[in-house]
């Protein structure tokens, strides 16, 4: 297995958690204001920032450059899911056309927000992309049960999972 092709693998699965994750926030778009201290995002905001990466390394396949814009606003959380799986699915299309050379050795530059911040092969910022997702998703979870709704599963059994399962053992 190359590269690219774990890394594909890793993406297909990490993004479909990413996405049950996604799509058990609060339907009360009010609710993703909540923050745990006032210099943390709060879960809207994580999720404007997290769910362009897919769109921004999506478009860097054709054009080189992951021009990622992270003050995105969704007005459901259905329109977040829908944006994040269009953008993670076309870049597991996308990656089909790259050859592995382009994976390697192509530079890609990251940008935020407008600002080069800075430049790497092209296998290095989509991991890069790909363990920001995954380090957000988790600083999300530990906001559910404050927004007064059930963790998703992410890796294992929440404690609700955990409460189920022992109640039907007894």
């Amino acid at each position: 297995m190359t590269n690219k092709d774990f890394f594909v693998q890793t993406w297909e699965s990490e993004m479909q958690i990413t996405l049950n994750a996604v799509n058990a926030l609060p339907k009360d778009m009010d609710k993703l204001n909540y923050r745990c201290d006032e210099k943390a995002r709060s879960a809207a905001e994580i999720i404007g920032h997290m769910l362009p990466h897919a769109e921004a390394i999506c478009n860097a396949t054709k054009t080189f450059v992951a021009d990622e814009k992270t003050e995105r606003k969704y007005s459901s959380v259905a329109e977040a899911a829908g944006y994040f799986k269009k953008n993670a699915s076309q870049l597991v299309k996308n990656l089909k056309g790259v050859d592995e050379k382009t994976w390697e050795e192509q530079i890609v530059e990251f940008h935020h927000n407008g600002h080069k911040l800075f430049a790497y092969p092209m296998s290095a910022i989509f991991w890069i992309a790909l363990f920001d997702i995954i380090h957000h998703r988790g600083q999300l979870s530990t906001y559910y049960r404050h927004m007064g709704v059930r963790n998703p599963n992410i890796y294992g059994p929440t404690a609700e999972d955990m409460e189920e399962m022992m109640a039907k053992q007894q």
